[in-house]
């Protein structure tokens, strides 16, 4: 977003009283925002990075109902979870993606064979609404085939079930943020809310720094949304709500070369956790761990425990594979109710709406705690619920049935496949790029694309690594809300998850974006210099010679 254009979004954001400002741009508020915004609210979104920049960026990036959940009899979460996964393959199916997984089976006896029988017809029973398969049982000859490494001794075979995966979590957020706006929303990135306008014990607005510069306004709103994830004790105590509302605990994965094309499901034999390696791109994606955490929020890192952690329990269900090559680590921090005496990964993931007013007596603000990736379209419509009750309107939620903006595909496979064999005589641009456009922006890659007819310029390769066009990187600035160099990288683009992270073409999508956003030469090399030590973090506590 341009200089011209984010002043006219807080000029937007100051002229008019919103039903809803919202707190906190991640996958949930980013879904509140949607929601509310399609209701017909006037509504305001502020996020004091960027748009999907915290845990959903460090999610596992499935879309489940959480088979675990079986065993804790919480049969009404996984139904929850299972019918939010039907509505997302349906609602953004060029962003949510079905995945087979497997359980190898060891022997562990009859009665535990017998109880994971069971709860594979029970996970079928509870999707009985579902569009994919049913499981199955693979033999051991089949498992490691799928499996290639996975340890044999004691293998009798495997379970197989189907869910869903998000592999660009990121960029669910932005179509919710493009949602929003098209829907009459004021959204704003970078931009950090710092106070709560008061009237006695109300909330009547918030008051927003603009990281960018250093600008400071008022916003005025019927109600607020605290969605700021982990960040929500940090901002509750800025804010004078209290600072011990939730627990955060931290998940680490591993990138590493692909195993398999299917997703494992295993259990550390060092603390019985369940863990994955799941495809991711061309990567495997492994994890994750789950420890308190209570450090700064906006500093969390792989430590080399966690990395230990992992290394060790995925080389002991993979004695087959070396693990010699780990290309980056990720890191982020989950929001949980805050329940004293309970293991870090036995805390419920169910969401919590917390109303200040009956907690505090404070009228006008909302808080959310917790709640699943899965489930960020029921939860986001469960607090404009609860927001509508408290404004007096009543006007039902629409995003079930109503795709995300790059949604119109039907079948992703089958319009992939049409747009390929259509689009090579029509734009300057090579199937490579055009692929690219596809995966990133689903049946919106037209518009990206038109633009390099207009300049064919724009389809110039910003390096020859990497599929992205500079047309890529103008859409990101003038549509999508890329203010930063790592706002492209990470969060519009996948670049930023290739093995060196797109290192190589950091340089010139800075000077792209110089060029679009007007920076000096200093904010230019301060943005890049940014970037790559952000990537170095990124492989910090990787153990020597596996990069």
């Amino acid at each position: 977003m341009d200089e011209l254009s984010r002043q006219e979004e807080w000029k937007s954001a100051t002229s008019r009283n919103f039903d809803l400002a919202i707190i906190g741009g991640g996958i949930m508020g980013t879904g509140i925002a949607r929601d509310a915004a399609m209701r017909g609210l006037k509504v305001a979104l502020f996020e004091k990075e960027d748009f999907g920049h915290g845990t959903t960026a460090a999610a596992t990036r499935l879309i489940h109902g959480g088979l675990r959940y079986l065993e804790m009899y919480d049969f009404k979460l996984v139904r929850e979870d299972l019918r939010e996964r039907e509505i997302l393959l349906r609602i953004a199916p060029h962003l949510v993606f079905p995945l087979s997984f497997i359980l190898p089976l060891y022997d562990r006896g009859f009665i535990y064979r017998n109880k994971l029988r069971i709860g594979m017809i029970l996970y079928d029973l509870l999707s009985y609404d579902k569009s994919l398969p049913n499981h199955t049982f693979l033999s051991r000859a089949e498992t490691v085939r799928r499996l290639p490494g996975i340890a044999v001794d004691k293998l009798q075979g495997a379970a197989m079930y189907y869910d869903a995966t998000a592999p660009l979590t990121e960029r669910l957020c932005v179509e919710n943020v493009i949602s929003a706006k098209e829907n009459g929303a004021v959204v704003l990135n970078h931009a950090k809310v710092v106070g709560l306008l008061r009237s006695n014990s109300s909330i009547n607005g918030v008051r927003v720094l603009d990281l960018l510069d250093g600008r400071e306004y008022e916003v005025t709103s019927r109600l607020v949304i605290n969605a700021s994830g982990p960040w929500l004790n940090q901002v509750a105590s800025d804010l004078g709500l209290g600072d011990d509302i939730i627990r955060t605990t931290k998940g680490v994965h591993l990138v590493t070369p692909k195993i398999s094309e299917d997703a494992a499901v295993l259990f550390a034999r060092s603390d019985q956790r369940l863990f994955f390696v799941v495809p991711w791109l061309k990567f495997s994606y492994i994890g994750t761990t789950d420890t308190d955490y209570k450090g700064d929020m906006d500093e969390v890192t792989a430590t080399e425990e966690d990395v230990d952690y992992l290394l060790s329990e995925v080389k002991r269900a993979f004695p087959g594979q070396s693990f010699d090559t780990i290309y980056y680590t990720t890191a982020g921090v989950r929001s949980l109710a805050k329940i004293e005496g309970v293991p870090e990964s036995k805390v419920t993931r169910k969401h919590i709406i917390l109303d200040h007013y009956k907690r505090d007596g404070i009228k006008g603000i909302i808080s959310l705690i917790g709640g699943k990736l899965t489930a960020y379209r029921g939860i986001s419509k469960d607090v404009v619920d609860l927001a509508c009750e408290q404004l007096g309107v009543k006007i039902p939620s629409r995003t079930a049935a109503v795709p995300l903006p790059g949604g119109y595909t039907g079948k992703f496979s089958d319009y992939l496949l049409n747009q390929l064999a259509g689009s090579a005589d029509r734009y300057p641009l090579d199937a490579e790029q055009i692929e690219h456009m596809i995966r990133l922006y689903g049946s919106r890659y037209k518009e990206v694309a038109a633009m390099t007819i207009e300049d064919p310029d724009l389809s110039s390769r910003l390096h020859p690594d990497y599929p992205d066009s500079r047309a890529d990187v103008k859409h990101a600035v003038t549509k999508e809300y890329a203010c930063t160099l790592a706002d492209y990288m990470l969060r519009r683009s996948d670049i930023g998850f290739s093995e060196d992270r797109g290192e190589k073409a950091a340089s010139a999508v800075g000077a792209e974006m110089a060029a679009l956003l007007n920076w000096t030469k200093d904010r230019q090399d301060q943005e890049v210099e940014s970037y790559l030590a952000f990537v170095r973090n990124s492989r910090l506590s990787i153990p020597s010679g596996t990069f």
